[in-house]
């Protein structure tokens, strides 16, 4: 289905969402936002989807947010709406139950850049780049991002690419840690879609939880051991370990229950 320039696909129990916008570079303009943003509401309450990939259609991810339509929106009011929007889209990927991994097919500018920063994974074709520009733009960061810059790579390093807009390539943000994994340049998705495969094997109820402490631990949250043994012992004494158990014993996959 499509829906503004948003493709929707389905692949098992793997959910595709592709920005499409090839005369803007896949820039992202308020329709585009909001239509990605229903896409992960629909599959926040749908209980079969187990992984989610996100990527861009031809060889750009993102190029930022559309300044042909955000030329002449440029009063406070206007850039607060603009920052809650992004940073609304960005806060509910980090909050699905389940992992986005964002395939990158190359550039991920400024607010591009930052909706990538708020996957789970990244993978990027070798001609992929990573860049925040903003500062070159004469604005900062919108959608949260310097927090989970600073959770990926130290302070001097995050300051270097958020001051100076140093553009990053596909291997040296893998040294960063920026991304997960760097493929030749038509397997971007290939491989996430693969490791989305690989996701959707585990428990559903597991993989929830899984991220949630992920996201705890990453943030600095306080208490994560306690948070961590909470979630282990829910996890342990609920369906999907029996189940796992019994299928174990009897040589077979096991049978998740839906979210």
């Amino acid at each position: 289905m499509k829906k503004a320039m948003l493709h929707i696909e389905r692949q098992g129990n793997v959910v595709v969402w592709t920005i499409d916008r090839p005369a803007a570079k896949n820039a992202l303009d308020h329709k585009t936002i909001a239509a990605l943003a229903q896409a992960i509401e629909e599959a926040n309450r749908d209980v079969t989807v187990r992984a989610a990939v996100l990527t861009g259609a031809g060889q750009v991810f993102v190029s930022g947010g559309d300044l042909r339509e955000l030329r002449e929106k440029n009063s406070h009011e206007e850039a607060e709406r603009f920052s809650d929007l992004g940073w609304h889209l960005c806060h509910a990927i980090t909050r699905l139950p389940f992992p986005v991994l964002c395939a990158l097919p190359g550039p991920a500018i400024g607010g591009g850049a930052e909706l990538a920063m708020a996957c789970d994974m990244r993978i990027a074709a070798v001609r992929a780049t990573i860049s925040f520009k903003q500062v070159r733009m004469g604005v900062t960061t919108a959608w949260g991002t310097a927090a989970r810059l600073l959770a990926s790579v130290s302070v001097g390093t995050a300051a270097r690419l958020l001051y100076a807009g140093h553009e990053l390539t596909a291997e040296q943000a893998k040294v960063l840690g920026l991304v997960d994994e760097v493929t030749d340049d038509d397997h971007a998705l290939e491989v996430a879609m693969a490791w989305a495969a690989d996701v959707a094997l585990g428990s559903p109820s597991a993989i929830a939880e899984m991220k949630r402490l992920v996201r705890a631990a990453a943030t600095g949250a306080d208490d994560v051991r306690a948070l961590e043994r909470q979630l282990f012992a829910t996890t342990w004494s609920g369906a999907d370990h029996s189940e796992a158990v019994e299928a174990f014993f009897e040589r077979r996959q096991a049978r998740w229950l839906d979210r």
